[in-house]
């Protein structure tokens, strides 16, 4: 019967250890699955800003490019002066006026427009074509990285895109910049300058998650890396907000002069996670897990075998074999202490029925009688804890949990000194709390915020205690899942202990009230007594300057303010503490 009880035992925890094993994992790999697909979104959502950036780096650069080539062209008079007279001569007088300048210059060689426009594409890797037109000649040119120059009457088609001020070709974006006589400020012509939109192409599949749409003023498409919208769409779309509704995506938008560049992240597939990692993440889940296994099999193994030595230990008892020992020094745990105390009964039972007759005992159990009707706090801590260990060996942790945290709270009413250290009214606060966790059990949060070095400034017992009561007996709010309790120990003149909740609270007047009564020590002993109780307790040991102060808490609540000095001179408090125990003792401090 004992082994089929272990058995039963054996099952029952490891059905409860796989249990939270499967949830820990489970809980661990979604969490790690989220933060990968959060980590990814944020990745790409960076890649596409970089995209932008780039995007717009280049059209500033190409903007930058096309105003330096202009100033030049102003910069050098020869230049100027054959451009202006190419656009505005014809092709005879314009060959006479380049000999006879060359000839008046003495140069070895003729700087013309044709040079000025070569040394510029050597000098500019991204230009495209640069065409020159002539507004009197009405006459188009367009000059080659070669050297050559091509000349044509410019067409219709040619002359709508100029009036509108779209040039924009097949795999290029361009500038136009007029060319005036600066002698008489008039427009002669205008030079286009093409550029390069294969950049906005390498661009986009450096940061290949992202697209990029690259379009002019007059809503013309220069560059559309996934071409699954209508260019109009994004033209019309007047925000952000609107154009990341018309893309379904996370968009950034910049506008570099006549040029717009948009760069858009799918949400759909923002946060895609490689498959390979996926699998590398359930692995790693599966393989914890059959860790977690082995070690929880080998552990409750291990268990089942010690507990099946008490079970059998046991029965030998009750067949009356009290010369029977189970080892008691295995593990140090509580196994081995209910082991140790098996072993030590059996031994006082054997003495017991050697030595004692029935009468003996009946005068034994009178003695016990009268002995139970002055049990003492000892005997209940010490039950208490015997209670907590059996609760334990029987798997209900929660109750040994509860139990322990009473018997330290109890422990320490009987037998810590009356000034204990920071860091033990906190501890004894905690297992205090930790008791009202088991009654209100998903109702109520806890913390505190103590620093390091505080921990150990002396302090009279158990102040918090009775504060904290007080909150569940009238602040807490039973039908909200959102309580919260805060502890803050913090120092600006003297010492400060807060307590401050989001419950019940009090209203202003009331509040008054009590700080007049807790200042003058004269509340009633019936309203908060513990609040009442720890005032006073302050107030004679640290001076009368010191004890309990109310606040209303912002956004709801209570604040309660202990303060007190532990540096305050001993005979000032020495004093002050008779006095308030003269004026207390009629009120039952």
């Amino acid at each position: 019967m004992s082994r089929k009880s272990s058995k039963q035992l054996y099952n029952k925890l490891l059905f409860i250890d796989t249990a939270i094993l499967v949830c820990a994992i489970s809980i661990l790999v979604a969490y790690f699955f989220t933060s990968t697909k959060n980590r990814f979104l944020e990745q790409n959502l960076d890649y596409t800003e970089m995209m932008n950036e780039s995007a717009a780096s280049y059209l500033e650069d190409t903007s930058d490019i096309a105003e330096y080539i202009h100033e030049n062209l102003y910069k050098s008079k020869m230049e100027l002066n054959d451009v202006l007279h190419y656009m505005t001569d014809e092709p005879s007088d314009y060959l006479r006026y380049r000999l006879n300048t060359y000839i008046e210059s003495k140069n070895s060689e003729y700087e013309g427009i044709e040079k000025f426009f070569l040394n510029a594409y050597q000098a500019y890797s991204s230009l495209n074509y640069i065409v020159l037109y002539s507004y009197e000649r009405d006459e188009v040119t367009e000059y080659t990285s070669g050297g050559k120059r091509y000349r044509r009457g410019a067409d219709e088609d040619f002359k709508k895109k100029l009036e509108k001020g779209d040039l924009t070709e097949e795999e290029s974006f361009c500038y136009l910049k007029e060319i005036r006589d600066p002698v008489t400020m008039q427009v002669k012509g205008c030079m286009v300058l093409g550029f390069k939109s294969r950049r906005f192409e390498i661009i986009q599949q450096y940061y290949s998650h992202a697209e990029l749409v690259v379009y002019n003023d007059a809503g013309t498409l220069v560059f559309d890396s996934a071409g699954r919208h209508d260019i109009s769409d994004i033209v019309n779309a007047e925000n952000k907000g609107r154009l990341e509704n018309v893309l379904e995506a996370y968009v950034e938008w910049v506008q570099m002069g006549q040029y717009h560049g948009v760069s858009y992240l799918e949400k759909r597939r923002a946060a895609d996670i490689p498959i390979s990692i996926i699998i590398m993440i359930f692995m790693m889940g599966a393989a914890v897990f059959v860790l977690g296994e082995v070690f929880v099999r080998f552990h409750l193994q291990k268990l089942a075998k010690r507990l099946n030595r008490i079970l059998d230990g046991m029965g030998q008892v009750m067949d009356g074999n009290l010369k029977v020992r189970i080892p008691a020094d295995e593990n140090g745990d509580e196994l081995d202490v209910i082991s140790g105390c098996f072993n030590e009964m059996c031994i006082k039972l054997d003495e017991h029925i050697k030595k004692r007759y029935l009468a003996e005992i009946e005068q034994k159990d009178a003695e016990m009688a009268a002995l139970q009707s002055q049990i003492n706090p000892h005997f209940l801590y010490n039950t208490l804890e015997a209670i907590r260990m059996k609760a334990i060996c029987n798997g209900d942790r929660e109750v040994g949990k509860m139990l322990y945290s009473m018997a330290v709270t109890f422990r320490a009413q009987l037998k810590e000194a009356d000034v204990i250290t920071m860091a033990q009214e906190l501890h004894y606060t905690k297992k205090y709390m930790e008791l009202f966790e088991f009654r209100y059990q998903n109702q109520f949060r806890f913390f505190l915020e103590c620093p390091e070095e505080y921990l150990q400034v002396p302090v009279i017992k158990f102040v918090l205690q009775p504060i904290i009561e007080n909150y569940f007996i009238h602040g807490i709010r039973m039908k909200e899942q959102d309580n919260f309790i805060k502890i803050i120990v913090e120092k600006e003149e003297d010492f400060r202990i807060i307590v401050e909740d989001n419950g019940k609270g009090m209203g202003e007047e009331e509040i008054r009230a009590k700080n007049r009564e807790l200042s003058h020590d004269t509340m009633k002993e019936k309203s908060s007594i513990g609040i009442s109780n720890v005032n006073r307790r302050l107030k004679a040991v640290y001076g009368k300057k010191y004890g309990i102060y109310l606040e209303e808490r912002a956004g709801g609540g209570l604040r309660v303010i202990l303060s007190f000095c532990p540096e305050e001179p001993e005979k000032e408090r020495e004093e002050e503490a008779g006095l308030q125990d003269e004026e207390g003792n009629d009120r039952g401090r």
